[in-house]
């Protein structure tokens, strides 16, 4: 049981709720699904919220913010909007709820094994914990369980970062950081700073006064916004939550309707265009749009088919499948381009998919330069599967690809930034996608094929022929004529992106070269492609070693970008 006063001022989100109300704590199921189906919170998902230094989307916010406590997890299949507020309004429901997100199996092994030898009656429970990854702040509280987190933050090298993000986790949980999050109070027209405010700022002003001065604070407005329209605002904050806490739906949306039109006439200058808001908040409800992989896959599948078995049709759709998903891709990256007001390219998800998008464009220019050749597809195939990879890569990896919209470093303002940053993630998705037309060109030499290659090793000068009467012999001309196409593109944009890169250090740091990992390993990749080239012309059996050595090369790429990105700490980690 839990009083209504200026405790759960203090405790419970600082709010002044009135009356009394029974919270539940533990297990799986915090609400009831009746309630949680019925709570419409759309209104506030689009209402602005200052965090990370920028003005986004609270839904946005939200889903940013559960990140950093439950992972890729959704709780009872909540939004994580829903359960941010219901972590915050009710957090006792939580006490030993799963909800806490731990990386790693062997992590989890290791934890689970300690809460068992405490209580072996919970191995149910640690099976589910280590296929989900979920697991209660009550239990990690146990004493043998948190000596061996206190031991595992010791270990620098393998689980000091997995210990990190628990840590944070539970500090977020806390409700006084839940509150402190919710800068949703526009700054006055007169501050400088812009610095928006907490909702606990102005949520006083709707308590009752001997209830305020008993708990030793103070309901204080927020100077150079209108007093009454704070106390309105505070208000419908304070029905909100009673309503949230009696379960009454109605009331709840409601009152979040309310509250979601009234903040902005706080100061309507301070807020951004509400379409912006909308579309960012749709935006990360709908995944991402990482989900276009599929449409991808599907290309893929097509593409492959028309190889395969020669089949003209297949090709056509599989290439008319792929310009859709590019079409969709390119929306997704232009509508994220708007939301952040900057070219996407400041973050590992950034990085990967709009690489994959450069990739992209390149496909459809050599596709409709080369249309009437027998490499008609080729190059859409290995974009196509480069493309599937990497908004896969965004998908299923949430935690490691942060899909969250951030505000750009200020070492990275600088206009070489925005040149070499694009052109080295261009190179690297040719260099996949290369590597790609190599994987079936070892595949078509696996299975038999003969030992050719493209004459003068290129594309250009095979004759006009569609896929219904490519010869089998002439497949692996074709393929190594496409690796050779993109190699050579690769190797140059690689060279270019390197050098540029040396400028745009010289400019941040005083020295174009500083044997940081990531430009060691990106010299090594290019070092790579230097060799094809020369083995190349030394080689008897081109199209093999040609295929060997561009395989190797993305090998190398792939380690730089992940490797060095999340094991390595250098200069580039924010890349």
């Amino acid at each position: 049981m839990m009083r209504h006063g200026m405790h759960a001022i203090l405790c419970a989100c600082a709010l002044w709720l009135g009356g009394a109300a029974e919270i539940g704590s533990g297990g799986g199921g915090p609400v009831t699904p009746t309630f949680q189906e019925s709570v419409d919170l759309q209104p506030l998902a689009e209402l602005a919220v200052q965090s990370g230094g920028r003005i986004k989307s609270l839904g946005s916010f939200a889903q940013g913010e559960m990140g950093f406590i439950s992972g890729p997890r959704l709780i009872n299949q909540q939004s994580p909007l829903f359960t941010y507020f219901d972590l915050l309004i009710r957090p006792e429901a939580y006490v030993d709820a799963d909800v806490i997100y731990v990386k790693g199996g062997s992590v989890r092994q290791r934890i689970a094994d300690a809460v068992l030898r405490e209580d072996p009656t919970l191995e149910e429970r640690m099976r589910a914990f280590q296929s989900s990854g979920l697991i209660s702040g009550r239990l990690l509280a146990r004493e043998g369980v948190a000596a061996l987190l206190e031991q595992m933050q010791g270990d620098l090298l393998r689980t000091a970062k997995v210990m990190d993000t628990v840590r944070g986790a539970q500090m977020l949980m806390q409700t006084d950081a839940l509150l402190r999050g919710l800068r949703i109070v526009p700054p006055a027209p007169a501050d400088e700073r812009q610095r928006w405010h907490s909702i606990s700022e102005v949520m006083l002003l709707a308590a009752d006064p001997g209830a305020v001065k008993a708990s030793g604070k103070e309901a204080t407005p927020v100077d150079g916004l209108d007093v009454g329209l704070q106390q309105q605002c505070a208000q419908q904050w304070r029905s909100m939550v009673e309503a949230w806490i009696d379960g009454d739906a109605q009331r709840v949306n409601a009152s979040a309707r309310a509250l979601a039109a009234l903040l902005p006439t706080l100061n309507p200058a301070a807020f951004p265009d509400p379409a912006r808001l909308r579309w960012e908040a749709w935006y990360f409800a709908s995944g991402n749009l990482s989900w276009i992989w599929l449409v991808y896959a599907l290309s893929v599948i097509l593409l492959l088919l028309a190889v395969a078995y020669r089949w003209p049709r297949a090709r056509s759709a599989g290439l008319v499948v792929f310009a859709v998903a590019f079409l969709l891709q390119t929306t997704a990256l232009g509508l994220r381009w708007w939301i952040s007001a900057r070219f996407p390219n400041s973050n590992m998800f950034e990085a990967v998919t709009t690489s994959a998008w450069f990739g992209g464009c390149a496909a459809m220019i050599l596709e409709f330069a080369l249309r009437r050749r027998a490499v008609a597809g080729f190059i859409a195939l290995a974009s196509a599967f480069a493309s599937a990879v990497a908004l896969m890569s965004a998908h299923f990896l949430p935690v490691q690809l942060d899909a969250q919209i951030g505000n750009m470093m200020p070492v990275l303002h600088d206009v070489w930034l925005y040149i070499h940053t694009n052109v080295i993630i261009f190179s690297y998705c040719l260099i996949f996608m290369a590597a790609v037309s190599a994987g079936l060109y070892l595949t078509y030499r696996a299975l038999g094929g003969k030992r050719v290659h493209a004459s003068v090793g290129g594309v250009a000068t095979l004759s006009p022929e569609g896929m219904g009467g490519l010869r089998s012999e002439r497949t692996g001309e074709v393929l190594d004529g496409v690796t050779m196409l993109l190699m050579k593109l690769s190797f140059v944009l690689l060279w270019a992106g390197i050098a540029m890169g040396a400028i745009w250090a010289d400019h941040s740091w005083g020295r174009p070269w500083g044997w940081d990992p990531k430009e060691v390993f990106a010299l090594n990749t290019f070092v790579v492609f230097a060799v094809l080239v020369h083995v190349r012309y030394r080689s008897l059996d081109k199209g093999l070693w040609t295929a060997l050595l561009a395989v190797v090369g993305a090998a190398v790429m792939l380690f730089n970008w992940i490797v060095i990105n999340f094991v390595i700490t250098g200069l580039h980690s924010y890349a």
